[in-house]
């Protein structure tokens, strides 16, 4: 339920999956509550609510199971490189699981439909491009429709020499860029609609349409029936992973933007431009690399900046924005470290009016007040993360680079468990926890059904 903004899914959820309309601004408001198949039926937007907290209270059983990817060995046998493998074959985002299913983007350019219960396959869809979006489920016109974003981090050459020059337009993608709708029932395609810049950013399901930010510079929105323009905005700057963020109560989309490093706030209705932040010291990518979280009102995500005088170092910053006015609310910085190389920026978790986040500058996991930005504990994990943390009950569970998952206390940040599969490392994959059982994707092809218990998680 939602309270001053906030959407706590770890509350009490009743017992069937349903969307319902609020007398909210008009705004469709997600209601977890009990299927028959004890999964969700939709999933609407990145880590299915707001705040970004993938946890859905519903019985599911605790499960055990790995998918590898067709190729996935071969690939590992052949190519020595780790990032050159994930690029292949990899789970780079975090999946959806809903209608008794797990949908699995890769990199690989197949979306995979997996059953939840046993990790059986029931269809591969290719979209002949790079999948990096979380796949958005929806029941539109009678039937359950899956959407993906392909896309690639290729510039071609004419776009990547625009770096250099000022208020020059850049694109990013190259080959098949599109929004693809799929049955989920059957793995056909349904519609497509195709784009000139990548379409890596997750997007958002509201009042029957997707919202999505794109490599060549715009926002868009399409009917979720048939794939039809209902507008499109121009923001001047490339959107790289920064996944609509849905703020249900104000009708607002929020997205982040590179060249320039912009946070921007739309209208999720018209799509017309609210306002556009482009904070202190930022640098590099970080605007567009980053994934917003929803809650009490605001904006809040990392950044990266660099002031002057820093050199193969930065700092990780996390902030507020408010997202009535666009003003900024509070700014911490979490402290200096080496330059990450790309994917500058943690996803933040919400819970409870307390933010949960790591740093891939600093290599440390936090808990910070959301009212005032104020750090509550921060813990070494001596790796870098980027994905958003999951908070089940009392623990906070982060993926990190080098395959660790932590399992943290949320009340003092003490790390109570580190489990490692030795399947390969975590980048932007959050984790999602389903009743008693983890599900996430590694950069080597691997898709884990995980126990909670077996992740240090009490019942």
């Amino acid at each position: 339920m939602y309270g001053q903004g906030t959407y706590h899914d770890s509350d009490t959820i009743p017992t069937i999956f349903r969307l319902i309309s609020a007398v909210i601004t008009g705004s469709f408001l997600y209601v977890p509550t009990a299927a028959a198949g004890i999964t969700p039926t939709l999933w609407p937007m990145y880590a299915f609510q707001p705040g970004h907290n993938a946890f859905i209270k519903l019985p599911f059983p605790a499960v055990s199971w790995t998918f590898e990817v067709p190729g996935a060995a071969a690939a590992r046998k052949a190519v020595l490189n780790n990032t050159t493998i994930r690029d292949l074959v990899g789970f780079p985002i975090g999946v959806s699981v809903a209608d008794h299913a797990v949908f699995a983007p890769n990199d690989n350019g197949y979306l995979y439909k997996l059953q939840a219960k046993s990790g059986k396959l029931d269809w591969a869809f290719d979209a002949y491009n790079q999948l990096m979006t979380t796949p958005v489920v929806a029941r539109v016109a009678g039937k359950t429709l899956v959407f993906v974003g392909a896309g690639n981090s290729v510039f071609t050459y004419s776009h990547a020499r625009k770096f250099g020059m000022k208020d020059a337009q850049v694109i990013r993608g190259s080959d098949v860029s599109a929004i693809d709708a799929v049955d989920a029932a059957t793995g056909k395609l349904v519609w497509t609609y195709r784009t000139k810049g990548e379409d890596m950013p997750s997007a958002v399901f509201d009042h029957g349409m997707l919202i999505f930010g794109n490599g060549d510079g715009h926002v868009y929105a399409l009917d979720a029936a048939n794939g039809a323009l209902k507008w499109k905005t121009a923001i001047q700057s490339f959107v790289s992973m920064s996944s609509a963020a849905l703020d249900p109560q104000n009708n607002v989309v929020i997205v982040g933007g590179t060249h320039p490093s912009n946070i921007y706030a739309l209208d999720a209705t018209t799509g017309r431009l609210l306002w556009k932040v482009h904070p202190a010291h930022i640098f590099s990518s970080s605007g567009g690399d980053g994934t917003w979280a929803v809650a009490d009102g605001l904006a809040i995500g990392q950044i990266e900046t660099r002031t002057k005088g820093q050199k193969s170092v930065s700092n990780s910053e996390e902030l507020a924005i408010d997202i009535a006015t666009g003003k900024v609310v509070w700014s911490t910085t979490l402290g200096t470290g080496k330059t990450p190389p790309r994917n500058k920026d943690a996803v933040p978790a919400v819970d409870h009016g307390v933010i949960y986040t790591g740093s891939p500058v600093t290599h440390r996991e936090y808990a910070i007040n959301v009212s005032n930005g104020r750090i509550l504990w921060t813990t070494p994990l001596k790796v870098g993360m980027k994905a958003a943390p999951t908070i089940v009950r009392n623990t906070v569970i982060q993926p990190t680079g080098n395959g660790n998952l932590f399992t943290l206390d949320r009340a003092n940040g003490k790390v109570i468990h580190v489990a490692n599969l030795h399947q390969g490392g975590y980048g932007p994959q959050n984790g999602v926890a389903l009743g008693k059982t983890f599900f996430i994707g590694t950069n080597s092809g691997y898709l884990q059904a995980i126990p909670l218990q077996k992740l240090g998680v009490d019942d």
